[in-house]
């Protein structure tokens, strides 16, 4: 059977009467493509219900992924209590794992890395000794008996922490390098981040790009490494000074003559430690370098010890942020080195 051409598909062929009215009834509603989209060679678009697929296995990645962070973060800040922690040594002598109450020393020419649990590494130095006294997850603390060490952190602050005698160098999420001799004095630089120093009541804030020398009783100021040595020996002077209840005379005078902006940080911490400084020249130049206008009473409040008086600069001086976060690649670098620590150590089980 031969089909006969039909109007309502074939719109070239004539139809009824009825047919016609109905096409010219619904002819304005007709899709004529524009040229420029008849001719592009631009892509095809995408099809709603394929689009909406796109986005919804993009959410669905996206979760994953927060759910194995979610998962992955606890587990590497959790540390069974006593734990040992893994030492990687260029000497034979050198143990593999540190103990809770053991030590780990390095002679001349002898290097380590210890993995602090899971939170990060720290380098120990030729000529060094360490003992560890606790570990547990959210705490971890050695004691730095003599030597040098290098430490990277990937936790929040306070996690970790190195004793010094009476002191305490507390990690507030950074990177810094330590050292100590045995009279108990020693330096601390920080390079990213910040540490807490503690000793005899003593709180002390040092941010990147600073040092700080310490010894068994007290610690110094913090300075900036870009400090003059003129700055440095200035700010010792009367750091000193005031500690034995001196206020020697152009002592301020001489730590104003020779501060840059660059050395804000210590002249806000000489200020913190030392509130009677405050009706001297020191709070004047640290408001110059800040940009606040002087105020009569905010400086008769700071000089009186007021803390609300003291947050309203410290408010204003910028300070690296709490970004522990930022190691995150020691945290790969960890798993890494673990599971190639437990491959070894199978193929040698399975040696005859």
């Amino acid at each position: 059977m031969i089909e006969r051409p039909d109007p309502l598909w074939d719109p070239q062929q004539p139809g009824d009467e009825t047919l016609a009215h109905l096409a010219s009834l619904l002819g304005r509603y007709r899709h004529v493509p524009p040229p420029e989209r008849v001719w592009s060679a631009g892509p095809p678009a995408v099809p709603r219900r394929r689009a909406r697929r796109g986005l919804l296995a993009a959410a669905v990645a996206l979760a994953a992924c927060l759910a194995g962070v979610a998962v992955w973060v606890p587990w590497r800040l959790h540390w069974e209590e006593r734990r040992q922690w893994a030492v990687d040594a260029d000497a034979d002598p050198a143990p593999a794992s540190l103990g809770v109450g053991g030590t780990l020393t390095t002679r001349a020419g002898e290097s380590a890395t210890v993995r602090v649990a899971r939170i990060g590494r720290m380098d120990v130095l030729p000529g060094t000794r360490i003992r560890l006294l606790d570990t547990r997850g959210g705490h971890h603390r050695l004691e730095l008996l003599e030597g040098r060490v290098r430490a990277r952190i990937w936790a929040p602050p306070g996690y970790f922490g190195i004793a010094a005698g009476t002191s305490e160098t507390v990690d507030l999420g950074c990177e810094f390098e330590m050292s100590r001799n045995l009279r108990g004095e020693g330096t601390i630089d920080v390079t990213n981040g910040w540490i807490m120093h503690r000793v005899n009541g003593q709180e002390t804030l040092v941010p990147a790009g600073s040092g700080l020398d310490f010894d068994a009783t007290r610690s110094g100021i913090p300075l900036a490494t870009t400090s003059s040595a003129a700055f440095r020996a200035a700010v010792r002077h009367l750091d000193l000074a005031m500690a034995e209840g001196g206020r020697p005379p152009g002592g301020e005078e001489a730590v104003v003559r020779e501060a840059t902006p660059a050395d804000s940080f210590a002249l806000l911490s000489l200020l913190t430690r030392y509130p009677a400084l405050a009706n001297g020249p020191v709070y004047s130049k640290l408001a110059a370098l800040l940009g606040v206008p002087t105020d009569a009473k905010h400086q008769e409040a700071w000089s009186r010890g007021s803390m609300h008086a003291m947050n309203l600069w410290w408010e204003r001086m910028p300070r690296p942020p709490k970004a522990w976060w930022l190691n995150w690649r020691d945290a790969f670098l960890w798993t890494e080195s673990a599971n190639q620590k437990a491959a070894v150590s199978v193929t040698k089980r399975e040696t005859p």
